[in-house]
């Protein structure tokens, strides 16, 4: 192991301001696992003391109660302005940040009373209905322009498979909505006293259902799966803003009655920039409760190219996403339903009791030396393949196989994953480009950056950073206000890539994507 330690009408772009040094910007981060919030400098510095979260619980078809959300973040919020008024007499927020899982999407009434469910990108009911859309497409030749138009995948990940399902297993409930939501605008909608509210075109993105082309509802896609247009709502970039609380909230949070509000923005948008990823020569490797590799890139095709249908849209690559974070940047990636999540389900399963012994009893092993072959797809596939079937696999397992040999594996088995999308997205990296890695699964694990270094061939940063998205939140603010932006997060450690490691890993690829095709079917 080599480690170096080192009202819609009221929404418009926000203005300039002089502001002084004591003011503050609040940042929101709505988790797939808690919701937080915490209080920043116009440094960018988070003031450690006003971080308040609250875990939240994910219903096992993958929605939430968006009655318990909304009461979890209002108690965060008052708790972390509570704490803000310990530290000062006469606190004032400039801004108001969020950060929202993606997707997060929700039906709401003409009152603007939730009627749904949360739902999110872990559905685990609209498999079916995903494949059939997506070999209606095939047949029709158009599944790529949809791809491409869209810049997702036709997945459960995403709304159409989940509104086709609804059409089809509660039409009922259906019925009762009035106008969709993500849980960021619902949340504000109810603060503001209206009934809905815009979203940004960052989370429209994650919904599957935003034209690249137009930075608007794709007519052909919104069609097809059966909504009225009317009922979506209106997308703006995040940096539009409005300010203004009705009661109770406005005498509640007085710090907030009269601050400007940003549209929420999807959580990976957050999490590369507060990670120091704000262009193409820093990659964020996320690995927490899910993973995720991500690079933001601006929105200036080289001159004729046609991309995405001929407008000048860089053309989304194979089996990755490609989302706006505003109208001049994207966010292109992929992600992997389990990260930490698969590590958590190993040691409950073998029933470890002393999780150091074990990753230490790992990392003594040569890499793919375990003679397993894995496919993590605990929860399904996202990236690259997309196959809403895929289980985890393993292969090769015998009496001589021990809980290490298949906690490494497991390792091994989410960096291979990475390297597929690691080689689609190196066509739009500069040489020389870093890998920076975050994340509570990596932090304290040592042999799993490694041997992400070894997969990759290339050097694996790990950064010092905490609330990396709530921090991402905080600088999107900044950059709105147009004020100077923080300094990137330092390296603490940096792993090196082993080249006989790397000729291993190279091998163990080839074993992981021959028993992907035996196993994996296609539609």
């Amino acid at each position: 192991m080599t480690e170096v330690t080192s009202d819609d009408s009221e929404f418009g772009p926000s203005q300039n301001r002089a502001v002084p040094e004591h003011d503050l910007i609040l940042a929101v981060d709505l988790g797939s696992s808690s919701v937080r919030a915490s209080a920043y400098l116009l440094n960018g510095a988070r003031l450690e003391e006003t971080t308040e979260f609250r875990n939240t619980e994910q219903s096992a078809d993958g929605t939430f109660d968006p009655h318990v959300l909304t009461e979890l973040t209002e108690e965060v919020i008052s708790s972390c302005l509570a704490r803000v008024r310990l530290l000062t007499e006469r606190p004032r927020f400039i801004a108001a940040a969020w950060t929202s899982f993606a997707m997060s999407w929700l039906g709401v009434d003409r009152a603007g009373r939730p009627v749904t469910p949360v739902y999110t990108y872990s559905d685990a009911r609209s498999g079916p209905f995903a494949d059939s859309l997506r070999q209606e497409l095939v047949q029709q030749g158009s599944l790529d322009d949809a791809w491409q138009r869209t810049g997702t995948p036709i997945h459960t990940a995403y709304a159409p498979a989940q509104l086709l399902r609804l059409a089809a297993e509660e039409p009922d409930l259906l019925k009762q909505v009035a106008c969709w939501q993500t849980l960021a605008a619902s949340l504000f909608a109810r603060w503001r006293g209206q009934p809905h509210a815009p979203i940004s075109n960052s989370e429209a993105g994650w919904t599957g259902m935003l034209n690249r082309r137009t930075f608007a509802w794709d007519e052909q896609l919104v069609r097809r799966v059966g909504v009225d247009s009317r009922q979506l709502p209106p997308v703006f970039d995040y940096a539009n803003d409005t300010a203004g609380l009705a009661a109770p909230w406005a005498s509640k949070w007085p710090e907030l009655a009269h601050t400007h509000f940003f549209l929420a923005v999807g959580d990976g948008a957050g999490a590369n920039l507060g990670s120091g990823c704000s262009d193409n020569t820093r990659i964020a490797l996320t690995i927490g409760t899910t993973a995720a590799m991500r690079v933001v890139l601006p929105n200036d095709p080289q001159p004729g190219e046609r991309g995405a249908g001929g407008n000048g849209v860089q053309p989304t690559p194979a089996g990755l996403w490609s989302y706006p974070i505003d109208s001049k940047r994207w966010l292109v990636g992929g992600s992997l339903t389990d990260g930490g999540s698969l590590f958590s389900w190993l040691r409950e399963t073998l029933a470890v009791q002393d999780t150091v012994a074990l990753l230490a009893s790992a990392a003594d092993l040569a890499p793919d030396a375990h003679g397993l072959t894995l496919l993590p797809f605990l929860r399904g596939e996202r990236a690259p393949g997309w196959a809403t079937e895929a289980a985890l696999s393993i292969s090769g397992i015998s009496p001589a196989t021990t809980p290490a040999h298949i906690v490494r594996a497991a390792f091994e088995a989410v960096a291979l994953r990475f390297r597929l999308i690691y080689d689609r997205l190196a066509p739009l990296l500069p040489p020389g480009a870093e890998i920076v890695a975050s994340g509570g699964a990596l932090q304290d694990n040592g042999l799993w950056r490694q041997i992400l270094a070894d997969v990759m061939q290339t050097p694996v940063h790990l950064i010092d950073v905490e609330e990396a998205t709530s921090r991402g939140a905080a600088i999107l603010a900044l950059q709105a206000l147009d004020l100077p932006q923080p300094p990137d997060p330092p390296t603490v450690h940096t792993s090196l890539p082993d080249r006989d490691a790397g000729a291993a890993y190279a091998e163990a690829l080839r074993r992981q994507q021959e028993l992907y095709d035996r196993v994996i079917a296609r539609p």
